[in-house]
């Protein structure tokens, strides 16, 4: 399984969120707190930067290294100050199907389409479903797909039931597109008798808006085949507030956001809480959705049950 986190609020150089934080993200490719697997089949991340050239277009960097030891990461993560980030470290099963390729690495962006999208989970029996999902692809989108990855096609048909993936869309229009890619997903998994448990935490963010799912298919029906990491429902926690930094904590100095929901201006999402106090994080309710929105100066965010 994966580990994701998204950022979205005042600018932050993305080092203090990749490197700098006891359970940083980075810091899970190896040590993971709430997965015990290593996440060594490459990191990706978009970051919007207000002051780079052309704003609304993310700085996109997406390898097969494992992350932790990039040396070209770490200089760009000193050097980018982002108002949106969507990052991603990949875990895969340790076996030689697999395909490690940049094409697989998330987040996936499509060409002019505003919104990213990184995914933790595993669709079971994904190639035997896959080519039944094809008829509700947008022919727009789907000439996109590159990799072979489920999350790849995911994206892909939450893009299709936009009504237009190349703008930026609201939150509730995303979450209605979301739903409808895993109501798909769930006709096709029953038309060819797939019951198996199958993971589905989703980000999504343009820049502007952010929608983070936590959603499991047939949570509980385990068989031997069963991946590592997805015998438990795959965790998903929120942290909101402002001034993302140093701050005085139980432990001393940790990294975080400080105030209360009313007057945040800033939002990180994450697998797992990203410092060692978990007191200033919640946790994504199991079958929901997290829709962050702006409110004037202020960032909202909102609970939304998923019943598919």
């Amino acid at each position: 399984m994966c580990r994701l986190l998204s950022y979205l609020g005042t600018p932050v150089v993305i080092d203090d969120l990749l490197y700098s934080p006891d359970s940083s993200l980075l810091n899970q490719t190896l040590d993971a707190q709430m997965l015990h697997m290593l996440n060594l089949a490459g990191f990706g991340m978009a970051a919007w930067d207000p002051a780079s050239h052309i704003a609304a277009s993310p700085h996109v960097y997406r390898t097969t290294q494992v992350g932790v030891f990039d040396r070209n990461l770490k200089v760009l993560a000193n050097k980018v100050k982002a108002q949106a980030m969507l990052a991603h470290i990949r875990g895969v099963p340790y076996n030689s199907t697999v395909q490690i390729n940049e094409q697989n690495v998330h987040p996936f962006k499509f060409d002019r389409v505003p919104l990213a999208m990184a995914h933790n989970g595993d669709l079971a029996s994904f190639r035997t479903m896959r080519f039944d999902l094809a008829p509700y692809l947008d022919p727009r989108i789907g000439g996109h797909i590159q990799g072979s990855t489920d999350s790849e096609w995911i994206y892909a048909l939450t893009l299709s039931a936009l009504e237009d993936p190349f703008a930026i869309n609201p939150p509730e229009a995303i979450l209605a597109a979301v739903r409808q890619a895993l109501s798909v997903i769930r006709e096709v998994r029953a038309r060819h008798g797939i019951e198996r448990s199958s993971s589905s935490n989703l980000i999504f963010c343009d820049g502007i808006n952010m929608v983070a799912v936590r959603y499991t298919f047939d949570f509980g029906r385990f068989d031997e085949r069963q991946l590592q990491g997805t015998t438990e429902y795959l965790s998903m926690w929120y942290s909101f507030g402002r001034d993302y930094g140093l701050h005085d904590g139980p432990h001393g100095e940790e990294w975080g956001l400080s105030g209360s929901a009313a007057d945040a201006d800033s939002i990180i999402v994450a697998s797992e809480p990203l410092t060692r106090d978990f007191a200033t994080w919640l946790e994504v309710p199991e079958y929901s959705a997290l829709l962050v929105r702006r409110d004037g100066m202020f960032r909202r965010a909102e609970i939304h049950a998923l019943e598919i």
